[in-house]
């Protein structure tokens, strides 16, 4: 039966390793950066692997839903049928007590329906037609229920094997997450902030440059974690100036000046507006990057695409 081999189908997803259990970060704080980034490489690895059996299931799964469709779609009208049915038996029973046949219309309407046609055969006085008749209103009425067993199996095994696949995905990806922080850790102890004489009168660089080695964190605006227009954002407030923590807002909020007119702590804008850093001078930058990373100084030609300047 084609529900059964669906079902067979989507219960062997059960059997999918659990890769995530089988990896600890238990010696994370021992190894080196290198070696963390390596285990997290393999980790996503791993995290392919499951999301790619959750799609195969997933295209299983549409045979199922296809199916589940199909018995949902047939319901109404095998209800309708089964109600038919049911009145059919009730008037041949109505008719069978009038004439004196009542206790042998019990004995076959009693029990499973699946039996039916072995009682039948206590009925001698049944006509042929009326046989068929009973035989196939009671099929109807165990139509009805095989389909609704049938519906509600396919639904749980869905429901089932999907849960199983999306908590290995969790589970690996808690674990990349625990790995990452390991990461920042070591990657920050191997590769301590350089010392930045800074000799300048700019108070936004000034305090920009103390925010060296920082973490980069989407959102944040300090005081230990920074995201691109967070940190000119609190740079420029620390030396009294108000911008907005976004960089397409601090664009609208400076005044517009050339490359040649680049001052310690004017703002450098990148990639669409998507991105705002600060010059301190020298063809050298001051920015918060990406979650891979830490503020930094880098040169003004890191590598993204200058929209423009702005002086605060």
């Amino acid at each position: 039966m084609r529900t059964r081999r669906i079902t067979a189908a989507l219960a062997a997803a059960a059997l999918l390793p659990l890769t995530a259990a089988l990896f600890t970060t238990s010696s994370a704080n021992a190894q080196t950066s290198e070696e963390i980034q390596a285990e997290i490489d393999k980790r996503h690895e791993d995290l392919e692997k499951v999301i790619e059996d959750y799609n195969a299931k997933r295209e299983e799964l549409d045979d199922a839903n296809e199916l589940i469709d199909e018995i949902e779609a047939q319901l109404p009208a095998l209800e309708a049928q089964t109600a038919e049915a049911n009145e059919a038996l009730a008037e041949y029973a109505a008719t069978a007590y009038t004439s004196g046949e009542y206790a042998m219309v019990n004995s076959v309407l009693d029990g499973d329906p699946a039996d039916f046609a072995d009682r039948l055969m206590y009925l001698d006085n049944l006509t042929t037609a009326e046989t068929e008749a009973l035989q196939a209103n009671l099929a109807q009425i165990q139509e009805l229920e095989t389909r609704r067993t049938e519906l509600e199996t396919l639904k749980e095994s869905a429901d089932e094997i999907l849960g199983e696949i999306e908590k290995q995905q969790e589970d690996i990806e808690a674990e990349i997450a625990d790995l990452e922080e390991d990461y920042d850790d070591a990657y920050a102890e191997e590769n301590p902030p350089a010392e930045y004489d800074y000799e300048g009168s700019s108070g936004a660089v000034a305090f920009a440059i103390e925010q060296l080695g920082e973490p980069y964190v989407y959102g944040e605006a300090g005081p230990d974690e920074w995201d691109c227009s967070g940190l000119t954002q609190q740079a420029w407030a620390a030396a009294g100036v108000s911008l907005s923590h976004n960089a397409a807002m601090q664009w609208d909020e400076t005044a517009r000046i050339s490359r040649d007119e680049l001052q310690e702590g004017d703002l450098v804008f990148y990639n669409d507006l998507a991105h705002v850093a600060m010059y301190i001078g020298g063809g050298e930058i001051i920015h918060a990057p990406n979650s891979t990373t830490v503020v930094k100084i880098v040169d003004i030609d890191y590598g993204g695409d200058i929209v423009g300047y702005g002086r605060p």
